[in-house]
């Protein structure tokens, strides 16, 4: 969603950050994307949690 926003004052893509105007309206956008290393993890703690229930 947030990747469609166009900046009204240099016509680029909020997200490149070609302006002051995108950059100060970039910190504003809600960050909803987990970075790699947390689904690897998350994944570990699963993998952890199969291999217990199996043993069991």
């Amino acid at each position: 969603m947030a990747d469609d926003l166009v900046c009204a004052a240099c016509s680029g893509r909020v997200l490149d950050g070609g302006c002051a105007t995108c950059r100060l309206s970039r910190t504003s956008l809600p960050q909803d994307r987990l970075p790699a290393q947390a689904f690897l993890v998350l994944a570990a703690v699963l993998a952890l949690l199969l291999v217990l229930t199996s043993a069991f």
